[in-house]
């Protein structure tokens, strides 16, 4: 057996995008009227909570207030996305990687939590530093009925890419993603940005976890993670 593919678990794990994503949500609370201001500590709490409702939706519950959730999404979404395209770094080793796995064939994904518009926006701002190599399969939140930690979005991937779960490994940025892989049966690599490392990814992958990414480490998590689902 070899290995067949690499899943990106979130933008996160491409990207570090965090302190952006957290400015577009307060910028999307001053435009639709919301006295709201998310502190880093209160974005990493509601960002690391493992259900499939919005944070805006349970910040809101804890707010005791009724808000136009999706309206509130919507405009995140424009200002996010506006934010991504400026341009951004790829993470460390990440373009190694990326061109790599090209170089070898394998099918690469992107699964992610985000909407449509900001995931486009990131891909092309980095489309260069990835040296134009594209993605297999992007998997985004418009795309399922049931969010990570619910394995719903790494079984699309892998149906669309037509590989087998033991032959994929995903690196994951956050303990949801990490989850979601491990029950759709897929070995894990943990990468975790600034916002998992200031909450925890919670749980170890089969594969360790880097700082670093390189293909060596990838090749090296996917062994690890076989060996952990055949003992």
């Amino acid at each position: 057996m070899a290995l067949e593919a690499i899943l990106f678990g979130g933008i996160g794990a491409i990207s570090e995008c965090a302190d952006l994503d957290r400015a577009a949500w307060n910028g999307a609370f001053r435009a639709q009227g919301l006295d709201w201001e998310w502190s880093w500590d209160m974005y990493q709490r509601l960002l690391a909570t493992r259900d499939d409702r919005s944070p805006v939706a349970r910040y809101a519950v804890q707010q005791g207030c009724a808000v136009d959730v999706a309206a509130v999404e919507r405009t995140q979404s424009h200002l996010f996305a506006a934010m991504l395209a400026e341009g951004l770094p790829l993470r460390p080793g990440v373009a190694a990687v990326i061109m790599a796995a090209a170089g070898r064939r394998l099918k690469l994904g992107l699964v992610s939590r985000s909407a449509t518009e900001p995931v486009r926006a990131m891909l092309k701002a980095t489309a260069r530093a990835r040296g134009g190599v594209g993605f297999d399969v992007a998997i985004l939140r418009d795309d399922l009925l049931h969010l990570p930690p619910h394995p719903e979005a790494y079984q699309l991937a892998l149906a669309q890419i037509g590989v087998l779960p033991s032959a994929a490994l995903a690196v994951v940025d956050s303990a949801a993603a990490m989850q979601a892989a491990a029950a759709a049966g897929i070995g894990t690599l943990g990468f975790p940005g600034a916002l998992a490392r200031s909450g925890g990814l919670g749980v170890p992958g089969q594969g360790g976890e880097v700082a670093v990414l390189s293909m060596a480490e990838v090749d090296a998590a996917w062994r690890r993670s076989l060996r952990q689902a055949a003992e």
